[in-house]
Order: C-alpha cells, then sequence, then structure tokens
C-alpha cells in the first residue's frame, strides 16, 4: 500500500521538524519541508505530494492562503491549515480557498490523524464527483438527442443537440419570454396538456410520448419525449430528452404504404422493397432474400406448414428494416464496430418491430422481426429472452441469419469455409440454436457440401 506523502508549510524550522517527525510516527511520509509560500507551491510542484499541510501565517511575501489558493487550483492537491490564529477574519479568507480542514496550535496526535485521514477522502470523493460530472457533462453535451431543464420560469439549460433540433440557440432558449409551448406544433398541444394534467392526477402514463415541434426556421420535425421530475422540496421542474424521429415516421409512413396489402402482392414488388431497404448498405446487398430463402428452406425441412413458412419467409425478406435508422456510416464501416456502435446496431430489431407491429399480417412478422437476435441461453438481445420464451419462427430466422452472414463477405473480412459455418451450428445447437431448427440446418448444408465435393 502506498504511503501518503504530505508537505510540511511551516516557517518556524524546529516546528516544522517536529511536525514532521509526529506525521512519521503516525506512519506518513514527509518528502519535504517549505518555509515559505513561494517555496511551498514550488516544492507541491515537484512533489506532487498527497495533501499539503500548510501554516496560515507565513514571514515572507506570500502568506500560506495565497500558497494554498495556488496550489489547490493548479495542481488539485487538498490543504489542510495549520494555525495558531482563529480570528474571524483569518479564517474568511482561509474559507475562500476551500481547504479539506483546520488544525489549531498546539494539536494532539489524534487530532493531525483523524483530520488528515477526513480530508484525504473529502479530496478522493470530490475527485469521483468531479469526474462523474465531467463524463455526464461530456455525454449531455455531445448527445445526438435534445436536452434540456425547464422551470415554470423558462428554460434552465438546454444542450448542442436541443439547437440542433430547433434551430434556436441557448441564449434564446433561456430568456424568460422564451416558452417550451412557443416550439410545439399548435394542433399537439392539447395532447400535452392532457398528458401533463393525466400524470397529475396520478394516473399511469407511457414512458414516451410523440409530437410536433416547429423549428426556428418553420420547418416541422417529429420527436419523442421523455421527461421526469427533478425539482426538490415541491419545486416544479423538469428534464426531458427529444429525439427527432422525424425520419424514422417517414420510413414507417413510407412502409406502411408500401407493404399495405403485402401479402397479395407480386414477388417483383416485395423483391424491390427488399431492395430499396438495402440500399443503405451495399455490403449485405441481397442478405435479407438470402435470409428468408434459407428461413424458408429451414421451416420446410422442418415440415411447418404452409401458412407458417410463408410468415417467416415475410419476416425474412424484411428482418433487418430497423437498420433504416442506423447512421449509414456505421452500416458501411469497412473496420470492426466500437462497442458504442455494436450497441446502435443491437437497436435495430426493436426499431424494425416498431415499424412492423402497426402492419396487419395474418402471421406474428413483427414478432419475429423483434426475437431474431435472441439465443435459447438467453444471450442475445434485444429482451434476453430463454428458448421457451422465443417464437419457432424467430429460432428459424436466427439461424438462417448467422448462417447466410458467416457465408457471405463483408468489407472487414471475406467469406467463410462451409466447414466453418456446420462447426458453428454443431457446437452451439441447444446453447445458442434450437436443436430441431439446427439439425434441419445441417441437413441442407450437409447436401450442399456435399453438392460441391
Amino acid at each position: 500500500m502506498k504511503t501518503i506523502q504530505i508537505l510540511v508549510v511551516e516557517d518556524e524550522r524546529i516546528v516544522a521538524e517536529d511536525i514532521k517527525m509526529r506525521l512519521e510516527k503516525l506512519g506518513y511520509a514527509v518528502p519535504g519541508i517549505a518555509f515559505s509560500g513561494e517555496e511551498a507551491v514550488k516544492k507541491a510542484e515537484n512533489m506532487q505530494p498527497d495533501l499539503v499541510l500548510m501554516d496560515i501565517v507565513l514571514e515572507k511575501k506570500m502568506s500560506g492562503i495565497e500558497a494554498a489558493s495556488i496550489i489547490s487550483s493548479r495542481f488539485n492537491i487538498p490543504i489542510v491549515y495549520l494555525t495558531a490564529y482563529a480570528d474571524n477574519k483569518t479564517l474568511e479568507r482561509a474559507k475562500i480557498t476551500e481547504p479539506f480542514g483546520y488544525i489549531l496550535k498546539p494539536f494532539e496526535d489524534r487530532e493531525v490523524y483523524t483530520t488528515i485521514e477526513m480530508a484525504l477522502y473529502k479530496h478522493k470523493m470530490g475527485n469521483m464527483l468531479k469526474e462523474s460530472e465531467k463524463r455526464y457533462r461530456s455525454l449531455v453535451e455531445n448527445a445526438h438527442d435534445a436536452i434540456y431543464i425547464i422551470t415554470p420560469s423558462g428554460f434552465q439549460y438546454a444542450n448542442p443537440g436541443f439547437e440542433k433540433l430547433t434551430g434556436w440557440k441557448t441564449e434564446e432558449l433561456c430568456k424568460k419570454e422564451f416558452n417550451l409551448w412557443d416550439i410545439i406544433h399548435p394542433d399537439d398541444k392539447k395532447l400535452i396538456k392532457e398528458n401533463k394534467e393525466a400524470w397529475k392526477k396520478g394516473k399511469e402514463m407511457p414512458n414516451s410520448y410523440e409530437f410536433r415541434i416547429i423549428t426556428k426556421d418553420g420547418r416541422e420535425r417529429t420527436v419523442e419525449a421523455n421527461t421526469i421530475d427533478i425539482g426538490e422540496d415541491g419545486e416544479v421542474k423538469e428534464m426531458g430528452i427529444l429525439r427527432d424521429i422525424t425520419v424514422r415516421k417517414i420510413a414507417q409512413e413510407e412502409l406502411l404504404k408500401s407493404l399495405e396489402g403485402l401479402q397479395k402482392t407480386s414477388a417483383d414488388t416485395t423483391d424491390a422493397l427488399v431492395s430499396a431497404l438495402e440500399m443503405r448498405d451495399p455490403y449485405s446487398a441481397g442478405h435479407q432474400k438470402r435470409v428468408a430463402n434459407l428461413a424458408w428452406a429451414i421451416a420446410e425441412e422442418m415440415g411447418l406448414s404452409g401458412e407458417r413458412i410463408e410468415g417467416i419467409r415475410m419476416a425474412g425478406l424484411i428482418h433487418d428494416v430497423g437498420k433504416i435508422q442506423i447512421p449509414t456510416e456505421i452500416l458501411i464501416k469497412p473496420s470492426l464496430l466500437s462497442e458504442i456502435e455494436i450497441l446502435m446496431i443491437k437497436m435495430h430489431p426493436k426499431i424494425g418491430f416498431e415499424i412492423v407491429q402497426t402492419i396487419e399480417f395474418s402471421y406474428p412478422v413483427a414478432q419475429i422481426i423483434l426475437q431474431h437476435h435472441e439465443r435459447m441461453n438467453g444471450s442475445g438481445y434485444p429482451a434476453g429472452l430463454l428458448a421457451d420464451k422465443i417464437l419457432l419462427e424467430a429460432k428459424i430466422l436466427a439461424v438462417a441469419d448467422v448462417v447466410e452472414a458467416m457465408s457471405s463477405p463483408r468489407s472487414y473480412r471475406q467469406a467463410l469455409d462451409i466447414n466453418m459455418i456446420i462447426k458453428e451450428i454443431n457446437e452451439n445447437k441447444g446453447i445458442l440454436y434450437d436443436t430441431k431448427v439446427a439439425d434441419a440446418c445441417l441437413k441442407l448444408l450437409s447436401k450442399k457440401r456435399s453438392k460441391s465435393e
């Protein structure tokens, strides 16, 4: 365990040596003694001690309070004052430097030990809090979503994402005369008021709701809002997050129009829709069609009914529709994805479900899409479902998706050999993949390998 290093600042040599001896007796290390404020600043910079024990009154030009202020602000080193003077004026000056403790001379060793340990703990906790606040601020400031804090008197805070969404600068938003209602679409104000009134009456409300806003330049955007009351002691204060879902809504409306009566349209129309969806990701062109075909073949091998097979094929053709909401640069990235990018990709089953769920099918296409990345042992996403909670159709689509992904080249790797694919399915059947589905798929793969040999 590292020994705590303490710099002693005391202009009386005998007193300083006595303090050093007592500190070392308590188990601390004293790498140096400074006899003036100027010397204290230099030694603090060079030695970077864990704590400075500072006499408030020093003989030379720079006082202990001035030296403490510089050391604390420049080097983030906690200060504990040593003083025989406890007058109000001196203490008021000392308070400005935000010390971590005071020790009045003469003092007991136990008092010194307790004060130092408390100071070190408070400093450690303070640094952790600052780091947490720094990370939080960075997250908020760099968030794509619009984040704001508002009270009855107006905006208290709005992040850059809010300015990007609405076109209103922070300084404009925080003026007293500006109100959130000013940017809400007139036709949606009634809905929001009704939601707020219902919430006040204690009614259970959804975590998020949608409405339209009017930007500074007059454009209409649709947002998904999540709000929370952060007021204390009866204070009315709301923090809100607005996510721009305009593109998603347009895409959903377009898909609704395109997918209406999909069961009755020709195969060419379906292929055209799938191709349009895959245009955003050239590296996976044809992926959905190939997955649909393989899933259809597995389902047929398992002897499922024609209706279930058609449902699986339909889900396969649009199983990645949720990627329409994922930034193109991530979909076509030629290298491995970062953790954050992977998390964004993992959102696509849920987004796909939200897009497709309003479309009437005679089979559970939306649920199949939602579950196609779930795994038998609960290690999948988005819900981490276990085997008995996953639809058979989704289990079939999951295996077909994995096999097709492995057998197709990607921007960051070549297509994998069929033997490697067979090995993956064999080793993980019953663990990640349904045993019956895996066996049916392996039978098809074995036939394919035999033909190619």
